[in-house]
């Protein structure tokens, strides 16, 4: 992981025609984010990525459909981004309300980093959530204000495009390992800390759904996230313990929760099908006597968010010490 980075960017733009988009907001804004890059798709006679030839080198299958033929499940593995979505129960904007959402890449893939500003910027002409009567059965529009770079371990922000300026920044103010194992060296090492779910956290333990979060399981599946990002996106494979470290997790209490389920569908254009995104939302507050083995990953997953669905936002969690 030593090598491994994450580039969060925030985008603000301000809505120019009524936006409409449904309760899971990550998974409109990845749709339109996946529309977006297919522009620029190379290949158009295959149906999709897994047929398509040039799958191995293109960019654009790179973020919309990750694969690598040595993995098991068909070949799909993490892919190397996430969508941060607009928090709160607000589904609908009006012509100049601001719409603020967020996206983060991870370790090499921001060499991909001009696909996502040019297919952003393609969004504000294609439109994003649904088709309505007063924008012409047309999906409502927006215009960027600004994207910006920003650190949260750190504080740090870097202005990448503002408006009316045609001069992009690369971003250079990374989350890194270094900084990680800071950030958990500085927090309580033992006694609660209560990880806050923002969004819909879907997971499985032993192919059943959690209803209830529990620690093990979550803590087993961000291993999993991290370990499959850093194998696939860095030069240093994740170094740990894994038996251990969920052995370890076992022994993690729950002490309080206030968490509830949400039901949830989002429509797959790959799969071409609706989906199940539903998960549990809101916070829950573990114990261990020892919290070191664990915060390093902790800290990351709020970045890599963890579970199902994490590149449409899902999974996004937060985590503070109780004192």
């Amino acid at each position: 992981m030593h090598t491994f980075t994450a580039h969060r960017l925030c985008f603000v733009a301000e809505v120019q025609t009524p936006i409409e988009l449904n309760e899971h907001k990550g998974s409109a804004i990845r749709g339109a984010l996946y529309h977006a890059l297919r522009t620029w798709c190379a290949n158009r006679t295959a149906r999709d990525c897994r047929q398509c030839s040039l799958a191995a080198t293109c960019p654009v299958c790179t973020l919309v459909s990750t694969l690598n033929p040595d993995e098991g499940r068909g070949g799909d593995v993490a892919r190397p981004y996430t969508i941060e979505p607009p928090l709160g129960e607000q589904t609908s904007y009006v012509p100049g309300e601001t719409l603020e959402f967020g996206l983060t890449m991870f370790a090499e893939a921001l060499n991909l980093f001009p696909y996502v500003i040019l297919a952003v910027q393609a969004m504000e002409r294609g439109g994003l959530g649904k088709r309505l009567e007063a924008n012409d059965w047309r999906r409502g529009t927006f215009r960027l204000r600004e994207i910006r770079a920003i650190n949260p371990l750190t504080g740090q922000e870097q202005p990448i495009v503002s408006a009316g300026d045609n001069l992009v920044h690369i971003p250079d103010i990374p989350i890194t390992h270094a900084q990680v194992l800071q950030a958990a060296a500085g927090r309580p090492q033992d006694g609660p800390l209560t990880m806050t779910f923002l969004t819909p956290t879907r997971i499985t333990d032993q192919k059943h759904l959690l209803h209830r979060p529990a620690f093990r399981p979550i803590f087993q599946r961000l291993l999993e996230r991290l370990s499959a990002l850093a194998r696939h996106f860095s030069d240093t494979p994740m170094a740990v313990d894994f038996r251990a470290l969920v052995g370890a997790a076992e022994r993690v209490r729950t002490i309080r929760d206030d968490t509830r389920w949400v039901e949830l569908r989002s429509y797959s254009t790959r799969q071409g099908r609706a989906t199940p995104t539903s998960g549990f939302v809101g916070a829950v507050t573990f114990e261990a006597e020892d919290w070191g083995p664990f915060l390093p990953c902790l800290i990351w997953g709020q970045f890599t968010h963890v579970g199902k669905d994490a590149v449409k936002g899902n999974g996004w969690y937060v985590i503070e010490a109780e004192m």
